[in-house]
């Protein structure tokens, strides 16, 4: 007992030091939402124009709250950019559901020719990375003229093949001696499917809805490439084009920004680490 009350309070303390690591920026984030212009400007300004770094600074010399109301009262465009965020990733995370999960209750109970090899294929697909595909996504956007519309992000992220292969290593634990019974009884593959397939299989979509809209929410590089036209740009593309005198209200943007995703993952943090920890599963 002794040594267990040793140990506990070493483990946090090596625990609290990372910890804090992965939380300074966030907290920095906070406090320079509450500079001045000016302020911002004399802290960070020099990492825009390589000329020096930034300085720590712990509180604002004086806090206001001139960025909120010059992001909130002045800039439109933020409404516009968040809103499309918003439209993007519920459409995207919706598609991704509705095609992945019948898609991975296929590859893992369906009796298909070649199942194995297709499956190697998504496997190999989803570890390329989005430069790899970015040429060939954008002639087959192009040809379907869907270039500089929100659809020319939508629809390449709906068929993602990491949803795919996630709900497969859940579905293949579904017992098989459980839907041979099902289908004794009178059960079709439909009926299979949505009566055990789907609640079998919640934790794994709740895990796979919160990483992707973790991911989609943050995106930058395919709307940057497929999209030109800025009404049509979701949130993460308001900071590529930094000034000193729009680093207030982008700091209170970067804290907005960062809500919707924290907020998800304490929502959905105990499905997220079941379904991180089923995959890692050796089977």
């Amino acid at each position: 007992m002794n040594k267990n009350k040793k140990f506990y309070p070493r483990s946090t303390v090596l625990l609290l030091f990372p910890a804090g690591l992965i939380l300074l920026p966030l907290l920095l984030i906070l406090i320079s939402s509450f500079m001045e212009t000016s302020e911002a400007g004399i802290t960070y300004g020099g990492v825009l124009d390589g000329s020096s770094f930034a300085s720590f600074v712990l509180m604002p010399a004086r806090p206001s709250l001139s960025p909120y109301a010059d992001l909130f009262l002045y800039c439109g465009q933020f409404y516009t950019m968040f809103w499309n965020s918003v439209k993007d990733t519920a459409l995207i995370v919706t598609g991704q559901v509705l095609t992945a999960i019948p898609a991975a209750w296929a590859f893992a109970k369906q009796k298909i020719p070649l199942k194995k090899s297709v499956f190697t294929i998504y496997i190999l697909l989803m570890m390329l990375p989005f430069q790899v595909t970015m040429l060939s996504n954008y002639f087959m956007l192009d040809r379907l003229e869907l270039l500089n519309t929100p659809w020319a992000f939508i629809l390449p992220c709906i068929f993602s093949t990491f949803p795919v292969f996630v709900m497969t290593r859940f579905f293949e634990d579904v017992p098989d001696e459980l839907i041979e019974a099902a289908k004794i009884d009178g059960a079709g593959s439909i009926q299979v499917f949505l009566h055990i397939g789907l609640p079998l299989g919640k934790s794994g979509i709740a895990a796979v809805t919160v990483l992707q809209i973790l991911e989609i929410w943050n995106t930058v590089e395919q709307p940057m490439f497929f999209i030109q036209d800025e009404s049509h740009f979701p949130l993460a593309l308001f900071f590529p084009n930094l000034t000193p005198d729009t680093l207030g209200s982008s700091f209170v943007a970067a804290f907005i920004m960062m809500l919707p995703p924290v907020l998800i993952f304490l929502y959905g943090r105990e499905d997220l680490e079941a379904g991180i920890g089923h995959i890692g599963i050796e089977k």
